[in-house]
Order: structure tokens, then sequence, then C-alpha cells
């Protein structure tokens, strides 16, 4: 589909695709992308009428809760507050990942800010901290807080919020 791109004005590509994510239902990826200006996004929705899901935290405690699926729109948020780290919506674009996943996209910016001097010790016990939680010698808490209920956590220990 064709749509103008909101940054440059210029003739856009949208792309929409349904998608079934196991234990939650149907969902639409739309993916926006401008040839002239290089402008990217993509963001999620759920498709069911099921009541929407707002808060969403997973106690992270075995190697295997590294597998469980994450969906996360452009509304947002994660927050590991063991590790200190809050991802707010306007930073991120919506994906589907796993809570392995979550942590390298964590890991891979704390490695940048780990550059800087000033922050490379508390940078460096972050990263040891996702090691061992990687490693199954430590737990951590993963939060979604998303007002629209398009994000979730897909697992059977997931507490829910209203």
């Amino acid at each position: 589909m064709k749509e103008n791109c909101p940054i440059c004005g210029a003739e856009s590509e949208l792309h929409c695709l349904p998608y079934a994510v196991p234990f939650f239902g149907e969902i639409m990826i739309f993916t926006a992308v401008c040839s002239s200006c290089g402008y990217h996004a993509t963001d999620v929705t759920v498709l069911s009428e099921e009541e929407k899901r707002k808060r969403c935290e997973l106690e992270v405690s075995l190697v295997e809760d590294l597998n469980v699926l994450v969906v996360r729109s452009s509304a947002g948020s994660i927050e590991i507050p063991e590790l200190g780290v809050c991802i707010e919506p306007k930073r991120g674009e919506a994906f589907i990942s796993t809570v392995e996943g979550v942590l390298e996209r964590v890991e891979d910016v704390v490695k940048l800010l780990s550059r800087d001097r000033t922050g490379k010790e508390q940078a460096d016990e972050v990263l040891k901290r996702i090691a061992a939680i990687k490693a199954g010698e430590a737990n951590m808490t993963l939060i979604i807080d998303d007002p629209t209920g398009n994000s979730a956590i897909i697992s059977d220990k997931v507490k829910m919020y209203q």
C-alpha cells in the first residue's frame, strides 16, 4: 500500500502482515518504509476482541524463561528493575522477540554506554548481571506496561494487571 511519508512527504510503502501469536491471538504488524529519506517504523496492533492487556510482569528465574515470547507495541514501555532499565515507548519501535532477545537489546545499549568512562563501572555491573541472568544464576522481573493493550508477555507465569 502507498502512503505519504510523515517525515519528508514522499510516497512510501506501508506493509501490513496479519500474524497469529500462540496463546495471544491475531495481531497485525505494520511496517512503513520511505526510500526517499530512509524513514522506517514498525507497530503491532491486537486484532482479537479479548480484554485489552495493560501491564504484564514475568519473574525470570529459570533459563527456560529466556525463551518466553515478548510482543511490544510502539506504545509499550519495558522495565527491568533489577538492572535499572526502563525503555520508554518514544525510544523504540514495536517488536516480537523473546526475553533473551530483550536482554540482548539492553546489552547492546549498555555496551555502547560502557565506552564512556564515567559510566563504565556501572555498565560493567549491568553486563555481569545480564550474563548471570542468562546463565540462570540470577533472577529478574520483566515488566511491560502498555495503555493500548497491544503488548504482552506470553507465558503461564505472567501476572496481568489492568
